[in-house]
């Protein structure tokens, strides 16, 4: 009874002992004693008293769920017959497989091999033999570093020598365990609660949990404190996944507070989150890129007065709206003329015009055209007044003023096409007077082009002593048959 109350003394005593040590992890140590009781079967023909056993045991975790440990154990009982003292002392190595890891209750299964003892006094039958033993147990963690532990197992073992028969006990025992070194308790979600005691075991990474690990929501809007990053949101905000108030428009005002929700985005809204309008033309602050238009203009879509017709005056306070493109125009939009000849300034290409001088569509002083040379009625013209120096082509001075004229008449009607003829007296052989004839009508085309007048409107013909207009036995009659003439062409 004394060993009885000892053993149990012990077990209080360990579990009042402080622990230093995770439960369970890979690396822990394990020890503690046990007491329990025995079943025990017959040995050399006798059979043992059933009694209490008591031992100490020592284990590490190879893994957190792998582990092996060793144990001693002592049992001290009578053969009922004879009533000799026996003994059994057992030496064991063992594997455990533990399961539900991190857990407060943990149950396990385990096998092993031992060096079973047995002495019985006054004989010599005493026997060191060879045991193996598998059972089942259980380990409750009141701390992650100690631990009440029950177990059950059935040894066997085949004593041989003078015995050479089979002896199978059965056992039961109850412990403490204490865990030494070894890695920290489980807490698979990482939030500093151990997995045993975890009732939210998947909180996520960052935020704060309560002493059961679940997460807290000091603003109740649904995104845990630690991974909220605005912890003060108002009741019934609705928030990003980050816990700050929704702001869907992008205006600076949250949607709980938005009472212009859609606001568009970059407009300058007030308080209450709807758009400001400083100007009053329609046309939000922000996208209006006139944002100090006079009161009553009329704007387009990005707030800027509507100039129609582009001269600078808005339409609203243009007194004339349709000013042509590139006109000066005074302070309500009407047509500058400073030299008052109807053509307003910025679009007057002769902007001093006297006044008075009738004018051209650009403002410049028209000039009126020369007189035609040809009617329906005359299709020919003898240039009188063109003359040639002597047995030549070279024009003489005066007949420039003829010409000149000429050129004139040709530019102002571009229509016109020409052919020029010259003519000889009846003096002379006729192929020399058709030759120098050809080159009078063509020096008479040169002069006609170098002032201006496109040659590929003319032609020259040599017509020498043919057709003449005057008896060629007169000296005033040669002069003149000695003549140019211009023929309108068809």
């Amino acid at each position: 009874m004394l060993r009885k109350l000892s053993i149990l003394s012990a077990l209080i005593l360990l579990a009042a002992l402080p622990a230093a040590a995770a439960a369970g992890q890979k690396g822990a140590w394990e020890i503690g004693p046990y007491a329990g009781y025995a079943w025990l079967d017959s040995y050399g023909g006798s059979a043992p008293d059933n009694d209490f056993l008591y031992g100490a045991r020592v284990g590490y975790f190879v893994t957190s769920r792998w582990s092996i440990e060793a144990s001693y154990q002592l049992l001290k009982t009578n053969i009922a017959a004879s009533g000799a003292d026996f003994k059994l002392n057992s030496l064991r190595l063992n594997a455990l497989y533990n399961f539900r890891e991190g857990k407060p209750f943990r149950w396990h299964l385990t096998a092993g091999l031992g060096q079973e003892s047995t002495k019985v006094t006054g004989t010599s039958a005493d026997q060191n033999d060879l045991g193996w033993n598998a059972g089942a147990g259980v380990r409750y963690f009141f701390t992650p570093k100690f631990a009440l532990r029950g177990d059950g197992r059935f040894v066997r073992t085949h004593f041989g020598a003078g015995l050479n028969e089979t002896q199978g006990n059965a056992e039961a025992t109850v412990g403490v365990s204490w865990f030494l070194g070894g890695g920290p308790a489980g807490d698979a979600d990482g939030d500093g609660v151990a997995d045993h005691r975890d009732r939210c075991p998947s909180t996520p990474k960052g935020a704060k949990v309560d002493a059961l690990g679940c997460p807290t929501d000091a603003d109740h809007d649904g995104v845990y404190d630690g991974i909220d990053t605005c912890p003060d949101t108002p009741k019934g905000y609705a928030v990003d996944a980050s816990g700050c108030p929704r702001d869907s428009d992008g205006d600076g005002v949250v949607d709980g507070a938005d009472a212009c929700a859609g606001t568009p985005r970059g407009t300058k809204v007030d308080s209450k989150g709807c758009p400001t309008d400083a100007d009053g033309d329609g046309v939000a602050d922000g996208p209006d890129r006139c944002p100090d238009t006079p009161k009553g203009t009329k704007v387009d879509a990005s707030g800027c007065p509507i100039d129609t017709d582009g001269d600078g005056v808005a339409d609203s306070f243009d007194a004339c709206p349709g000013t042509p493109k590139g006109a000066t125009v005074d302070a309500k939009g009407c047509p500058k003329d400073s030299d008052g000849d109807g053509v307003a300034d910025g679009l007057d290409a002769c902007p001093g015009t006297p006044a008075g001088t009738p004018v051209d569509a650009k403002g410049c002083p028209t000039v009126a055209k020369a007189a035609p040379l040809f009617t329906e009625s005359k299709k020919t013209l003898v240039l009188e007044g063109v003359n040639f120096a002597n047995n030549s082509a070279i024009l003489t001075a005066d007949s420039s003023t003829v010409l000149d004229k000429v050129a004139a008449s040709l530019t102002d009607w571009p229509d016109v096409r020409v052919e020029v003829d010259g003519y000889t007296d009846s003096r002379g052989a006729d192929t020399y007077n058709v030759s120098l004839s050809k080159k009078r009508a063509q020096a008479v085309v040169d002069y006609l082009g170098s002032k201006g007048v496109d040659k590929a409107r003319m032609s020259s013909k040599g017509n020498g002593k043919a057709d003449p207009l005057a008896d060629n036995n007169t000296d005033a009659g040669r002069a003149k048959n000695r003549r140019v003439e211009l023929h309108k062409a068809d």
